[in-house]
């Protein structure tokens, strides 16, 4: 049998969402796997930086994400401490770029990937 419905329309599969949504504009649905915890310039996996309390205790601040790939352009630039939101707001817009451009999802953003999917998506970038 089909899975409940949510106003008409089915929970998952058939593609109901890009009809509902582009009946007045164009609508791209990416997947957001790791998009706000991977470095959008050296595509490492970010860290919540720590800050020292008064008690010599320390925190995690959570609305910043860090790289500390030493050799990744915002560490050497000193730009190392990124917020959440707009960095999430990026990496998003980055994967579904990728998506629209070459029809397949960067590797770092790919919940299922291998290296055969690593495999084409490099071999459609280099055709693109």
């Amino acid at each position: 049998g089909y899975p409940s419905t949510i106003k008409g329309h089915l929970k998952y599969g058939r593609q109901w969402k890009p009809r509902k949504n582009n009946l007045y504009s164009f609508v791209c649905i990416t997947n957001e796997h790791n998009t706000s915890q991977t470095c959008l310039f050296c595509f490492k996996k970010l860290q919540h930086p720590l800050r020292a309390t008064r008690n010599v205790k320390l925190n995690v601040v959570n609305g910043t994400f860090q790289c500390i790939n030493p050799v990744c352009p915002s560490v050497l630039a000193d730009k190392a401490t990124h917020a959440r939101d707009s960095l999430s707001v990026m990496t998003i817009s980055l994967s579904g770029l990728a998506t629209l451009l070459f029809g397949a999802t960067l590797p770092q953003f790919d919940s299922k990937r291998s290296l055969s999917k690593t495999t084409e998506f490099e071999r459609l970038a280099a055709t693109f």
